[in-house]
């Protein structure tokens, strides 16, 4: 199993925004959000907390669209905002509800980034749809992972 350091969370990181640009700019699909790529590759040896991840992502999605949409106007930064909020509230009450299980804390200080990766994939599927916006993301969170491990095997990280 892979083990991520620091070195290779940096470059998780920047190799998953640089590939987010070029890729957005090719194809016009935004994989969820710049950080997002690099983040679920660092998860990529742990996938059932991907699935936990997109699943807290829909449900964040539906809670804000189908049901808070019912009671106030949401649009631009309000709708941002609630997307994240419902998601960091989902993912932190995911947690808590199944202590023995929450998404590996890679490096110390990621949980504060996995809080808000919910909220951001499903602001993204609001705004582009399901498949485009998992595809995305998956693909090229595997590339990053790749990036990453083969960083890791040649030179030993960053």
């Amino acid at each position: 199993m892979f083990v991520f350091d620091t070195g290779d969370v940096y470059l998780a990181l920047v190799a998953g925004i640089v590939l987010s640009l070029f890729y957005t700019e090719k194809t016009g699909v935004l994989p969820a959000g710049l950080v997002v790529p690099g983040y679920i590759a660092m998860l990529f040896t742990f996938p059932v907390s991907i699935a936990v991840v997109f699943m807290i992502s829909f449900l964040t999605y539906l809670i804000v669209m189908k049901v808070i949409a019912k009671f106030t106007i949401l649009y631009g930064r309000r709708k941002f905002t609630a997307m994240l909020t419902v998601g960091i509230i989902l993912k932190i009450s995911f947690d808590m509800a199944v202590p023995g299980f929450s998404t590996p804390d890679i490096v110390d200080g990621m949980m504060a980034i996995g809080v808000i990766i919910p909220g951001l994939i499903a602001n993204t599927i609001q705004k582009q749809g399901v498949l485009p916006t998992t595809a995305s993301t998956l693909l090229l969170s595997g590339v990053t992972f790749g990036i990453v491990t083969l960083s890791s095997v040649i030179g030993g990280g960053i």
